[in-house]
């Protein structure tokens, strides 16, 4: 009996459980990554793969995507069995089609500082960040599931390649209201005119939310439904037991109760549905932020050129192409408990086609050696050129990944490799996609009159 087993028994504490692992399909992709969960369908052009990840101490956490065949290396399946084993266990997890409630609140969170406040603010450790909120539990828990969920995207489509420093993790600081977050930008540089920030110096990003009052709201709701269904639970029990002889006037009461269920059930839905609507900037401004995050932390940190050069690296990625990816991954739909990625957003598609109308987004030779105040917006002209700029990275980053499929492979490697060596990134650009500039250009506008907003193209005439 170990030293630690035996504290235990003395103290009256159960012994901890080992974690069992669930037995799981591996996709391995060619680029070397490796992904754990099931596989949904397969074809002849790809896999629908569920990635399932099950933190230490957390409910599981799903991501559902689909790799093309030639990003596959291989798959080595569980057998039929343990296939159906999983699926029952999933569906646990998840037995309304939308397992965010129970995520959220099987989550851990301990007390935090704020703003030289000791305990004023709660914190949750996932694996890739540190979240610390002053807003509302239930705002920071849903928070909390969205960005384990994010980052989970981020891998599927540049896997994690570096060790971060562990005296500087990633943190995400998540603010109430604008005067909270007026207080935690104190120190940087010049005015902060968005509502979120990443600083990569000290690896934090800083969001302001402005939805005290909704949290609030949301919290005392939520308490009042489950005091409700308790209630109705304990007047289900009382039926069952006092009316066990007499299944008319038992099954008369419990159809009561159904219709009250359903009733609290609609109201639920309806505060989900308020809840999406209004935090939808908030988490969009989050998967924005934490991408650039995401990026610099875990695949693609800054280098000095001469470390470039000497082969330690590829360095990070260009300016346009970061702005580029980040608004792929703000737009991520939430669908059926799981983040959904890879439509092309409908907005953003409409303004594209408009803008050919009046001259376009920038053209690709224009767009790769964009600086970065060219991504900065704080006066209606400004404004104008950066709309035009930002529509003209997502335009591009968007074709590179989900068309020409070049994340996380050897040909973006050398891309970045040349470029963050000093290397003229018009030539660097032509040989990643292995046609000139101009020629790229048609490829990308014919793409975009082509593609629908659900990611997929139109058949050519």
């Amino acid at each position: 009996m170990t030293a630690a087993l035996l504290g235990l028994l003395l103290l009256g504490q159960p012994a901890p459980m080992p974690v069992v692992e669930w037995k799981l399909d591996e996709l391995i992709a060619v680029n070397g990554a490796r992904y754990r969960g099931l596989v949904l369908d397969q074809s002849d052009k790809g896999v629908r793969f569920r990635v399932v990840r099950r933190p230490p101490g957390r409910s599981a956490v799903t991501f559902t995507s689909f790799f093309l065949k030639h990003e596959v290396a291989r798959i080595e399946k569980i057998s039929d069995a343990d296939r159906a084993a999983v699926k029952i266990k999933l569906a646990e997890l998840d037995p309304t089609g939308s397992g965010e409630r129970k995520r959220m609140e099987g989550l851990e969170l301990t007390a935090a500082e704020w703003l030289g406040a000791p305990n004023a603010a709660k914190r949750y450790d996932a694996e890739q960040f540190i979240l610390v909120s002053s807003a509302s539990e239930e705002i920071t828990r849903r928070a909390a599931v969205r960005l384990e969920q994010i980052f989970i995207a981020y891998g599927r489509f540049l896997p994690p390649r570096v060790r971060p420093a562990a005296d500087k993790p990633l943190t995400v600081y998540l603010a109430p209201d604008k005067a909270e977050y007026a207080k935690l930008l104190v120190g940087l540089n010049g005015p902060i005119l968005n509502p979120a920030i990443y600083d990569p110096v000290r690896n934090r990003i800083t969001c302001g939310t402005d939805l005290r009052r909704l949290g609030q709201d949301l919290t005392a709701a939520r308490v009042h439904n489950v005091q409700q269904l308790a209630t109705l639970d304990q007047y289900e029990a009382d039926v069952r037991r006092l009316y066990k002889d007499s299944r008319t006037e038992r099954d008369r009461h419990l159809a009561t109760v159904a219709e009250q269920r359903k009733k609290i059930w609609a109201v639920e839905a309806a505060n989900e549905t308020k809840f999406n609507e209004t935090t939808a900037r908030l988490f969009a401004l989050l998967y924005h932020e934490s991408f650039h995050a995401y990026v610099t932390t875990f695949v693609y940190p800054p280098m000095p050129p001469a470390d470039v050069k000497a082969g330690k690296g590829t360095g990070e990625l260009p300016r346009w192409l970061n702005e580029g990816l980040a608004q792929i991954f703000e737009t991520a739909i939430l669908d059926g408990g799981e983040l959904r990625v890879g439509h092309a957003d409908r907005e953003r598609l409409q303004r594209i086609r408009e803008m050919r109308a009046k001259g376009g987004p920038p053209q690709v030779a224009e767009l790769i050696r964009v600086g970065g105040e060219s991504f900065l917006a704080s006066h209606t002209v400004q404004k104008a050129m950066a709309d035009r700029t930002y529509l003209g990275a997502w335009a591009v980053a968007y074709h590179l990944v989900f068309e020409r499929r070049l994340f996380g492979t050897p040909e973006l490697d050398r891309y970045l490799t040349t470029i963050n060596s000093g290397g003229d990134p018009g030539p660097a650009f032509q040989k990643l996609v292995g046609k000139t500039l101009a020629e790229y250009d048609t490829e990308l506008a014919d793409y975009f009159q082509r593609l629908r907003p659900d990611g997929t193209l139109e058949a050519t005439k």
